[in-house]
């Protein structure tokens, strides 16, 4: 079902809420940063398909309100959002109590940083294979077919490589541990300027 509303409902809704998000940073193009009559109507149809917000009616959610409304995915993100906290503080299915409170931003930000990565390298290097056998003959078959015992090398050569061919990827796990301590690290110094400085809204 498709909600449709006159050129000139839609604008005075519009008009109703035309303040932004984050003291400026984000304007979205259909909503404000206030409950209005377009959001109640919203969140009663919501709440008339799919009940209270639960984490599996989440996705539900998101498609109602970008498929049944034709918002965005950003407004849709901070809609659900607003819908799960005002669904929780009330048993209401009617949502006209809350016309005028402010909706609580929630958007998808991005912080810049250096990111750890990790690559496979292969190469080779002077060394030697060992085995038994009962004849040099009988240990070239064996290393022929796999039948060698032990690898080694001594580590004094030079290692022939070819870092143009490595694999590149993130390291999840040290960005986790690396991201932490430049957070703490930035607030210890009192830089959190330079934190806030390289934030962005995505």
């Amino acid at each position: 079902m498709k909600i449709k509303l006159t050129e000139g409902q839609y604008n005075r809704l519009l008009v109703e809420n035309d303040k932004t998000f984050l003291a400026g940073k984000v304007d979205f193009p259909h909503i404000g940063n206030k409950v209005n009559k377009f959001i109640v109507k919203l969140f009663n149809y919501i709440h008339q398909k799919v009940g209270p917000f639960t984490q599996s009616n989440r996705n539900d959610i998101k498609d109602i309100i970008t498929r049944d409304f034709g918002l965005t995915k950003a407004e849709a993100e901070l809609l659900r959002h607003n819908y799960a906290n005002f669904s929780h503080d009330t048993d209401t299915d009617d949502f006209s109590e809350f016309i005028g409170a402010d909706l609580e931003f929630y958007g998808e930000l991005k912080f810049n940083t250096r990111i750890p990565m990790q690559a496979w390298i292969t190469g080779t290097m002077d060394g030697y294979v060992t085995g038994h056998a009962t004849s040099v003959d009988d240990f070239i078959d064996k290393l022929e077919k796999d039948g060698w015992e032990d690898v080694d090398t001594d580590w004094m050569g030079d290692i022939e490589s070819y870092p143009e061919d490595a694999e590149w990827e993130i390291d999840t796990d040290y960005t986790v541990d690396r991201l932490s301590d430049e957070i703490a690290d930035l607030k210890r110094q009192g830089d959190e300027d330079d934190i806030i400085g390289r934030i962005e809204i995505m």
